[in-house]
């Protein structure tokens, strides 16, 4: 495969083109070095190949450099047109795992400008890009002098699986030494796990903390490669950007990576971009991560639930839901019963545990499923239920819906449909009778 390098030779791109030849040379690639010029014609300039040729000898100067010092094939390629889409156009054609340019180096980001020629690349490339501000950290680590400090962003979604993976890919290359951490906004975590009390200023509170860092940690799983890894949780009032730019500058990282979901430019208007952020403000290297194009799962990315939540009022269409969330559980795991107690039901029956018992099928615990059982207290049902799997870190929630539809659904509404509408987890529902 190949890497490619933009360059238009600046001091700012000499440190890019060093940092991807000392990628290129770990992992066994060939170095695309492009020069992409706007076009001649538009510029007045009449003569071509006049034009040219100091370019490519240039050009070939540098290739030849780097080929030299870091024993690498490195291809020389001037190219002619926009910047941006010439570089990622040429990077698709060549089978390319990575991008790399350099930064002119953090600026106050302004919304209503179209960017960097960096962003723009970015914003349009379907592999990584490696925005490159210093090449030293990462030459070091190609020569194994030391680890690489990587600060991993993370929300837990897609876009920061396909971030992870690439991570890992760094470090079964050379050892990475890799912090992963959440930025996270007080607020809307305390409103998803159903938490009570007051909110921190400064932080978050001990028990949420814990959930966080919970989910966290079982999100990430093992990450394959040399080095070692933490975990972080960090509360953020403000722009996720701006916190990450900043974590990244205490931690003292070599390399902030994050993934993007390459929002068309007006939707970065008005939505924001926290990659198009980081590139503005981090004051170290940044790597974007795109989430595939292929949402192909292989056989060892199939998800196996460890954790299912069946919520019940005990009626007979609530229980419907018993056999197929049990089932969820072929190979053993925990099943959670909740029934959730809301307002309008008055005082709280005595015996609500041991009737959630008896819900347990016939040979589960010979099969390996254990079963926990829990009564809340809410003023929905769909919100204790919501606030549960979320406590409880649960993979999945199988519940039952009456399957209205049309006119009745508009009226009476769902507490299946508000519970999909919230839940991070899979949820599959049992339907009943169609109304």
């Amino acid at each position: 495969m190949t890497i490619v390098c933009g360059t238009d030779f600046s001091e700012n791109a000499v440190q890019a083109a060093r940092a991807a030849a000392s990628i290129a040379r770990c992992s066994n690639d060939r170095l695309e070095l492009v020069h992409v010029i706007a076009d001649p014609a538009a510029a007045g300039i009449p003569a071509l190949g006049v034009f040219y040729a100091p370019l490519q000898e240039l050009l070939a100067e540098q290739a030849g450099k780097l080929a030299r010092e870091f024993t690498i094939a490195v291809n020389p390629i001037v190219l002619e047109g926009p910047a941006d889409e010439r570089l990622v156009d040429f990077a698709r054609g060549a089978n390319s795992r990575l991008i790399v340019v350099s930064s002119l180096g953090a600026r106050k980001q302004d919304h209503f400008r179209v960017g960097s020629v960096a962003e723009r690349v970015l914003q349009r490339s379907n592999i990584p890009v490696l925005v490159v501000r210093e090449a030293a950290s990462i030459e070091q680590w190609a020569q194994s002098s030391r680890p690489l400090k990587i600060l991993l962003g993370v929300d837990l979604g897609q876009t920061s699986r396909a971030a992870l993976r690439w991570v890992e890919e760094l470090r079964q290359i050379r050892p990475c030494d890799v912090r992963v951490v959440q930025v996270a906004w007080p607020i809307g975590e305390y409103s998803r796990f159903g938490l009570k009390g007051p909110i921190e200023l400064e932080g978050v509170r001990p028990e949420l903390h814990a959930l966080l860092e919970r989910d966290l940690r079982a999100w990430t799983g093992t990450v394959a490669g040399e080095g070692q890894i933490s975990f972080s949780i960090s509360a953020c009032w403000g722009r996720f950007d701006e916190q990450l730019a900043l974590l990244a500058q205490e931690e003292k990282a070599d390399l902030l990576v994050v993934g993007t979901h390459q929002r068309a430019w007006s939707a970065r208007v008005w939505q924001g971009s926290i990659s198009r952020g980081v590139v503005h403000r981090s004051p170290c290297n940044v790597a974007c991560v795109p989430r595939p194009a292929s949402t192909a799962t292989s056989r060892a990315e199939i998800t196996r639930f460890r954790s299912v939540l069946i919520p019940t009022d005990f009626s007979p269409l609530a229980n419907r839901a018993l056999g197929t969330g049990y089932g969820l559980l072929p190979d053993g795991g925990e099943v959670h019963l909740l029934h959730v107690l809301t307002g309008e039901r008055g005082e709280a029956p005595p015996d609500l545990d041991a009737r959630l018992r008896a819900l347990v099928p016939w040979g589960a615990e010979a099969r390996g499923i254990a079963t926990q059982t829990h009564v809340v207290d809410e003023a929905e049902a769909w919100s204790g239920i919501s606030h549960a799997a979320s406590r409880l870190g649960v993979d999945a929630i199988c519940m039952s819906t009456h399957g209205r539809s049309g006119a009745t659904r508009l009226l009476v509404g769902s507490q299946a449909e508000e519970v999909v509408r919230r839940a991070r987890q899979p949820v599959l529902l049992v339907k009943g009778d169609v109304e």
